[in-house]
């Protein structure tokens, strides 16, 4: 099945997947030293089972092969039998698909290699190749998508994702299994695991067994909160106990299955399905009520009238209430004006390295003075020296009403106090906007004896903004409340390692910048070149880094020895020939820059930041002249 298809399926219904297999063959052959091996043994039982569920109303029925992998069968002396077990798999579910009334999907079903201390010991090509294997032959066998489910180890699922995007265009709807704490037993909340799995063409993103229908809800509020993938759920019948030489599940009614139906679609859930300890019952039971869900309908319908003559109301479900205050647009002005498509001007400062700011705050209110002027952007600790902590500063600044892009860096502090400057910059502060960047290292600065914390680079920095734009900390614990930052992050049109520049940038567009700034640039070609790399626009607004030169050694210096900056050839004659009037040129250079920048709004272009010559901020407002 092609993904477009299967991902059109899911706009249109919540499909109802089937229930627990191993109990079920359980009760109609008695106890077996591996399930797989019944597909070749008791193959009409496990057709039968299919047949089964398939009658309740199930769209989709999963492979009788959830441990045939050759690490599980290799315990039982059958590693050589992997092809073997899951093409009669397959093949059973494809006779039980044929004799149905209604049209049924086949998922092959993979599970985890096993105990996971066992897995580790194996190197990571070994477990991937043995995921390949299995996904293989279903794939051969004609599964319609891949089921990865109870998976434990968010590393382990990687790797079957891995393995199958190695060879496979089929769909995949991946599941991990949680605790009723909410974490995998690896300690991984479903938001952790999004984050790692985003960028893994996944399909459906859901959990399966070891909690029962309520504890799983929670599950699923957090995962809505966290992707726009469809969303799978297949809960067990709730806790298992052990009696005798079987584990037992509780006796949950159906009634109660139909009622989880409808509060996980609600949510957002388009798969759902049961674990152990569901019957065709509880399957039938959901089946019916998702009959009657009016959020089978794509979220965010209208409807007419509903708010007087000729009004329309957009209704949401509870999952899309969590995503709309991930996606919120930013309340800023400097965001407000740039969505109104007026071109943005900032002028960027350096903190003072003392404990006044009376020199600091005249300046700015020179310079915020000029009509041309929007918002000041703060340096952080630029080559690691000590100066005022550019969120304390622009906390100051915005008392005195003037609107900040302050630069945050991971250099300096770890995630909890990353979490709580920012929390108090948002509450106290006043600030809005905020320019995540990962830091110049201790190295260069006048500290070399210390070493940065990094616990997360600026990728991981606006991952933390957008946790805090959603009400929750890093952890995922509510916050009680949400900020609401303009997240801006930085990109370098002319970086050494291009290809890595452009990935890096296409992460923290996903992880949720709202904007970018640019290294300073001295050419419109530099970002001509850079934004045909882009596919010809650019995901995001561009302020673009201005830098008027002022002596022709200056450029030259800048172009040697100042990493991320590249000044043209053509410049740099301009600036040696210039001479005793090359402080004038560099203007002329820059004022033509700004020009340019002013009617580039369709190369991505929305504002310019100006960087002024040797702190003497109110010169830059020679450009407007």
């Amino acid at each position: 099945m092609r993904i477009a298809d299967f991902n059109e399926r899911l706009t249109q219904a919540i499909l109802v997947a089937d229930g627990a297999m191993g109990s079920l063959l359980y009760e109609s052959v008695g106890p077996q030293r591996c399930v797989d091996e019944l597909n070749v043994t008791h193959g009409e039982a496990v057709f039968h089972v299919h047949q089964t569920y398939i009658e309740a109303g199930a769209q989709i029925i999963e492979t009788n092969t959830f441990s045939a992998n050759r690490h599980k069968l290799g315990q039982f002396g059958m590693a050589d039998r992997v092809a073997e077990l899951n093409h009669r798999a397959v093949k059973i579910a494809r006779e039980a698909r044929e004799a149905a009334k209604h049209e049924v999907l086949i998922a092959g079903s993979i599970g985890p290699l096993g105990i996971l201390q066992q897995v580790r010991e194996l190197p990571h090509q070994d477990v991937v190749a043995i995921f390949k294997e299995q996904a293989g032959a279903l794939e051969e066998r004609g599964v319609d998508f891949f089921l990865l489910e109870t998976f434990s180890d968010i590393a382990e699922l990687l790797a079957a994702v891995e393995a199958i995007r190695s060879f496979s265009r089929l769909p995949i709807a991946a599941q991990l299994t949680y605790s009723d704490e909410g974490s995998t037993f690896g300690g991984t909340r479903p938001q952790d695991a999004w984050d790692q799995l985003k960028d893994k063409n996944i399909q459906v993103f859901g959990a399966n067994c070891t909690i029962g229908p309520q504890l799983l809800l929670p599950v699923l509020r957090e995962l809505a909160a966290t992707t726009k993938l469809p969303l799978s759920a297949m809960p067990n019948a709730g806790f298992p106990k052990r009696i005798g030489d079987r584990i037992v599940y509780p006796k949950s009614s159906p009634e109660y299955f139909a009622l989880f139906a409808q509060e996980a679609a609600e949510i957002g859930t388009r798969i759902i399905g049961g674990c152990c300890g569901t019957t065709p019952e509880h399957i039938h039971a959901i089946s019916e009520a998702v009959k009657k869900l009016r959020s089978a309908k794509p979220r965010g319908s209208t409807i007419a009238g509903a708010s007087g003559a000729g009004g329309t109301v957009e209704v949401f479900e509870p999952a899309e209430r969590f995503r709309r205050i991930a996606t919120r647009e930013p309340e800023s002005k400097l965001w407000k004006k740039i969505q109104a498509a007026q071109f943005v001007t900032s002028v960027e400062i350096d903190p003072p390295k003392g404990v006044g700011i009376d020199r600091i705050l005249e300046q700015v209110g020179r310079v915020m003075a000029s009509p041309h002027v929007d918002s000041i952007d703060i340096n952080s600790g630029t080559l690691a020296r000590v100066g005022m902590d550019a969120l304390v500063l622009a906390g100051a600044l915005e008392a005195h009403g003037y609107e900040t892009v302050p630069h945050v860096t991971t250099r300096d502090a770890n995630i909890i106090g990353l979490q709580a400057v920012l929390l108090g910059a948002w509450a106290v502060g006043g600030v809005r906007n905020v320019l995540a960047i990962t830091g110049d290292p201790p190295s260069l600065g006048d500290h070399p004896e210390t070493s940065g914390v990094y616990e997360v680079d600026s990728i991981g920095l606006v991952k933390v903004l957008s946790r805090l734009n959603q009400g929750t900390d890093w952890a995922g614990k509510s916050l009680g409340g949400a900020t609401n930052f303009t997240i801006g992050v930085a990109v370098n049109p002319v970086a050494e390692d291009i290809d890595e520049e452009l990935r890096r940038f296409e992460a923290k567009i996903e992880a949720g910048a709202h904007f970018a700034m640019t290294q300073p640039i001295f050419d419109p070609e530099h970002w001509h070149a850079f934004l045909k790399r882009l596919g010809g626009r650019s995901p995001v607004p561009i302020i673009v880094g201005l830098w008027p030169l002022t002596s022709y050694k200056q450029a030259l210096r800048l172009n040697n020895e100042v990493p991320g900056i590249v000044i043209p050839e053509a410049t740099l004659r301009e600036m040696e020939k210039a001479g005793d009037a090359a402080r004038e040129r560099g203007f002329v250079l820059a004022r033509q820059m700004l020009d340019w920048a002013r009617t580039a709004r369709s190369e991505s272009i929305a504002g310019a930041y100006l960087i002024a010559p040797f702190k003497r901020y109110e010169e830059i407002l020679e450009l407007f002249r």
